[in-house]
């Protein structure tokens, strides 16, 4: 497999998302849209069952893509301790959302470190164990294991590779990528907030696609094994919290996959959640009301200290 992949977004290319070469003996294949053809991907859809836990995880409903991005065939999945929609295209997830609660923090389960394909999903579509080996990148957790503490069984489902990501490992999964999450725990167990949803994803974004004297429509980006999984450029977190009062705050954090210095302070990397939506196709927390929206999205937040 090429290791390049190149993604024309946000229109093109809106079944495959973008074309991809293959090798198969000693010819080179090209993998690209079939324009006439009665092909259509399964829905995305949930059992009423799954849908009331990703109702309980997503806040205020779950993130909603915008039509005119083409994002390919993707799929929700839903387990007690989160929710996500996994594109076929690049075998990651778009969103992970999770509910966190002091009592799913406070707990002793231990890491397993079981990594595994997603049962959920068909082979071919998601990513598999052999992609990530030997290419350097970490298998970087969105929704993170160490907010399941209370069950065994939640805290080995965060292992799934459709919660997983290509990551730089030194500088970011394992230094202030990790910081993070430890600080967005930190805020339940230690008070700031009752209670927290969290919002983890990947997108694929080039500065250069703001002036209009460097846009040229398309990413080049890389992809890792067989199974061609992308390599972001960059993860967001979104964190919503509930006061005492029950009222709401909001912060958003957006880090590109990239090393970043020791001491790297986590507040610089703060954005709007706005800004976010805005160069992810995705509208979060879709039923709020106008002016909570504009309250909790439209500013950069604040730590929840």
């Amino acid at each position: 497999m090429n290791n390049k992949v190149t993604a024309a977004l946000p229109l093109a290319f809106a079944l495959l998302g973008g074309t991809l070469l293959t090798n198969t003996g000693t010819e080179q294949h090209r993998v690209r849209l079939a324009y006439h053809t009665v092909f259509k991907p399964a829905a995305a859809a949930l059992s009423p069952a799954d849908q009331a836990v990703a109702e309980e995880n997503c806040p205020f409903g779950l993130p909603q893509k915008d039509p005119g991005w083409g994002f390919g065939p993707t799929a929700l999945v839903a387990r007690q301790g989160y929710a996500l929609e996994h594109s076929a295209v690049d075998k990651v997830p778009l969103w992970v959302c999770e509910h966190i609660e002091k009592g799913e923090l406070t707990g002793s389960m231990t890491r397993s470190d079981k990594f595994a394909p997603d049962p959920k999903l068909p082979v071919g579509q998601r990513a598999e164990l052999a992609d990530y080996s030997g290419s350097h990148y970490d298998r970087g957790h969105m929704a993170p294991a160490g907010d399941q503490n209370s069950s065994q069984a939640r805290k080995d489902e965060t292992f799934y590779l459709s919660n997983m990501c290509p990551q730089v490992g030194a500088g970011l999964n394992r230094s202030v990528w990790k910081n993070l999450e430890d600080a967005v725990r930190s805020w339940v167990v230690d008070g700031a907030v009752n209670s927290e949803w969290v919002v983890t994803g990947a997108f694929f974004y080039d500065p250069k696609e703001e002036n209009p004297a460097t846009a040229t429509g398309t990413l080049d980006t890389p992809v890792i094994g067989k199974d061609a999984v992308s390599v972001p450029t960059h993860f967001y977190k979104i964190v919503v919290g509930q006061t005492a009062d029950n009222k709401l705050r909001a912060v958003a954090f957006v880090f590109e996959n990239r090393a970043y210095p020791p001491g790297t302070n986590i507040e610089t990397t703060i954005k709007p959640i706005s800004w976010i939506e805005e160069r992810t196709g995705l509208n979060f927390m879709p039923r709020l009301d106008a002016a909570t929206e504009q309250q909790l999205e439209k500013q950069p937040g604040q730590l929840f200290e």
